[in-house]
C-alpha cells in the first residue's frame, strides 16, 4: 500500500470512529434521558396519586417532613388538624378545629383565634390533590447513596419550607421519591434552589395536640 492510499485509509477509519463515537454520545445523552424521564398522560395512575388516596381514607395520621435543621409536622384527626413547623430556628404552632384556627405562642403562653378560618385543615391532601389531573415525569435518582424512583409534578408548593414569591410558583417542580410503594423523600426545586426532605408517616396520633393548653391565655 503506497503512502497516498495509507493516508486515505487512515482518514476513512478515523471518520468512521468519530461517527460511531458521536452516535454513542447522542444515545447516552438522549436515550438515557428518554429511559429515565417519561412524560405520563393526565389521568394515568401514579404512586403519588395512590398515596394521596390512601391518606384520604385515613381517619387520623401524622405526616412529617424534615431535614437536619427544619421540620414540618402535620397531624390530622377527623375535622381537626395540628400544624407545627420549625424553619431556621423559628417555630410556629397552629391548631385547627371547630371551624377556627388557633395560633399558639409558646414563649408567652398565649394564643390568637382566627374565626371561621380552616385554611390548613387539609394542608397535605390539598397539595396532593393536583396528582389527580396533572402530567408527571418519572425518573431515577440516588439520595444518600440509595437508588429511588421518583415522580415529578409542577406547581406543588406546600412542601417547601422556604417561602417563595407568586412569580416563582410557575417554576416549582416537586419530586416524590419511592422505595417500592413507600414515600421516603420529597424534593422541591425552584430554579437553582432545592429542598430535599425526609418523609415520616404514622397512624399514631396524640389527642392532646388538639387541645389548647390550660395555662395558655387568649389574646
Amino acid at each position: 500500500m503506497n503512502k497516498k492510499k495509507k493516508i486515505i485509509f487512515i482518514a476513512i477509519v478515523l471518520l468512521l470512529f468519530l461517527t460511531i463515537l458521536t452516535g454513542v454520545l447522542c444515545w447516552t445523552k438522549f436515550g438515557a434521558k428518554e429511559k429515565n424521564e417519561i412524560s405520563v398522560s393526565i389521568g394515568s395512575t401514579s404512586r403519588t396519586n395512590k398515596f394521596y388516596h390512601e391518606l384520604m381514607e385515613k381517619q387520623s395520621y401524622r405526616f412529617t417532613i424534615l431535614d437536619e435543621k427544619n421540620t414540618m409536622n402535620y397531624v390530622k384527626k377527623g375535622n381537626m388538624a395540628y400544624l407545627e413547623s420549625i424553619y431556621q430556628g423559628n417555630e410556629t404552632k397552629k391548631l385547627i378545629k371547630d371551624g377556627n384556627t388557633y395560633l399558639l405562642v409558646e414563649d408567652s403562653k398565649t394564643y390568637y383565634t382566627y374565626q371561621n378560618n380552616e385554611t390548613d385543615l387539609a394542608k397535605i391532601q390539598l397539595q396532593l390533590e393536583i396528582t389527580e389531573k396533572s402530567e408527571f415525569i418519572k425518573g431515577h435518582e440516588k439520595i444518600k447513596g440509595k437508588d429511588y424512583n421518583y415522580e415529578e409534578y409542577k406547581g406543588i408548593t406546600g412542601f417547601l419550607m422556604k417561602g417563595i414569591n407568586d412569580s416563582e410558583t410557575q417554576e416549582v417542580k416537586t419530586r416524590f421519591y419511592f422505595n417500592d410503594n413507600k414515600l421516603e423523600y420529597i424534593k422541591t426545586i425552584v430554579g437553582e434552589y432545592q429542598e430535599t426532605l425526609k418523609v415520616e408517616l404514622s397512624d399514631k396520633v396524640d389527642d392532646k395536640l388538639f387541645e389548647i393548653p390550660s395555662d395558655y391565655k387568649q389574646m
